[in-house]
């Protein structure tokens, strides 16, 4: 120091150097400050998010400890992941309890520097955690809404008391905090979003599979209902013009008695296969099957359309039957089969079924314009096509056909009249 200096050049310069000091400190500040607020920007994980929050809020504000609380909507408490020194989930209390609770509450910063001595203090605190808390400062925290989302408190300045200035710190580091968390938790939201997504997409997919498999089950009628108008299928039956024609297998018994089963089952398996491109060709659609036999509905836009297509199709089963012989060779000879068709007015659409292992729906055409076409198709024989008097009325001019007769069929009190299709 210079011997000579006057008293007031010693305080300008004493004056000055503490002016000094405390730009540099604030300079150092904003530094940290800036590091803290690029350091919350790249963090999304919220458990290392609140332990990066606690340490650089530490050094920043010179404290032994700080706490970031946020609001719990559905407990409607304060609680905090992390706060330096403690376990998680260590803090929760009420939102209106404590110096936090009071800041939360009027959404206004608080500086205490003689914490027993307030009466907002909430002592049950440091009982439970076993820290002494000396002075404290704490600042809300506020959303882009502007909405009070939690507070960020500090504990124990390491060297005096907390000032407003302290404060405008905390505030700054507060605002960074904000929206680090609001990052923090739309990543969550999306993650979990994009979890349910992927769950719901396997879950798609493995009703899409279901579906491929079930729908072989159904007609394609029903299947086409459920998937686009699930609310049709009532279990009521509507009249309708159908021609309907039944398939089956003749002397199919003593073929299972006397055969192999895998190998009978082949037959059926190839034999129905080809049937049935030749019933899809003419807009049929199956209905039942059973181990030997078909039932198959046409729909037509007018009945002599059903009943031309029905018939078309039985003639196209009737070569592909000749063709299949002719390739395959089975040890009990060539496959013949029943075919008879019938139309007329049917009742159509689901059969509700209920027992006591729940419910059980079949779609199809019932009546006696059904019992009647499988009739016609037991009297049937060699691969022939048998029609009733009213499929012949429709298609007389476009097949040609013998009369059969007038048959007394099982349980039908009337004469049938019954025609050969000429193939």
């Amino acid at each position: 120091m210079n011997p000579f200096a006057t008293t007031n050049q010693v305080n300008r310069n004493v004056g000055r150097r503490k002016s000094d000091t405390m730009v540099r400190n604030r300079n150092q500040r904003f530094k940290k400050l800036y590091n803290i607020g690029r350091s919350l920007m790249s963090e999304i994980n919220m458990e290392a998010l609140f332990t990066l929050v606690m340490d650089q809020t530490n050094l920043i504000m010179n404290t032994e400890r700080s706490t970031l609380f946020l609001y719990d909507d559905y407990t409607e408490e304060l609680w905090s992941l992390v706060a330096t020194g403690m376990k998680k989930n260590e803090i929760r209390i009420k939102k209106d309890s404590g110096l936090a609770g009071w800041v939360f509450q009027n959404k206004k910063e608080l500086i205490v520097n003689d914490t027993y001595k307030d009466t907002r203090f909430n002592l049950e605190v440091d009982r439970h955690t076993g820290f002494q808390t000396k002075n404290s400062l704490c600042v809300p925290v506020f959303n882009r809404t502007e909405k009070c989302i939690g507070t960020l408190e500090v504990l124990n300045r390491r060297k005096g008391n907390f000032a407003s200035e302290d404060a405008d710190f905390l505030k700054s580091i507060s605002d960074y905090v904000a929206i680090a968390v609001e990052n923090s938790r739309l990543y969550e939201d999306i993650k979990a979003y994009t979890e349910r997504l992927e769950t719901a997409i396997i879950h798609t997919e493995k009703l899409q599979k279901v579906k491929t498999q079930l729908t072989k089950f159904v007609p394609a009628s029903v299947a086409k209902i459920v998937e686009q108008a699930p609310e049709k299928i009532t279990g009521k039956k509507i009249p309708m013009d159908v021609s309907v024609l039944f398939v089956d297998i003749q002397g199919f018994s003593h073929l299972t008695e006397r055969f192999d089963q895998q190998l009978v089952n082949d037959m059926v398996e190839q034999h129905f296969s080809k049937y049935l491109w030749c019933v899809d060709r003419h807009g049929g659609e199956l209905n039942e099957t059973s181990g030997d036999g078909l039932m198959i509905m046409f729909k037509g836009e007018t009945v002599a359309d059903h009943a031309r297509e029905a018939v078309a199709a039985g003639l196209e089963i009737i070569n592909e039957n000749r063709q299949l012989n002719q390739a395959l060779s089975y040890p009990w000879g060539d496959v013949k089969l029943h075919m008879g068709i019938n139309s007329g007015e049917a009742h159509v659409g689901a059969t509700r079924m209920k027992s006591v292992t729940g419910e059980r729906l079949t779609y199809t055409a019932s009546g006696l314009v059904t019992v009647l076409a499988a009739l016609i198709g037991k009297q049937s024989q060699d691969t022939r096509l048998f029609i009733g008097s009213e499929t012949y009325s429709l298609i007389e001019n476009v097949f040609p056909c013998d009369r059969i007769g007038d048959c007394q069929l099982k349980n039908i009190s009337e004469i049938t009249a019954i025609y050969h299709v000429n193939p």
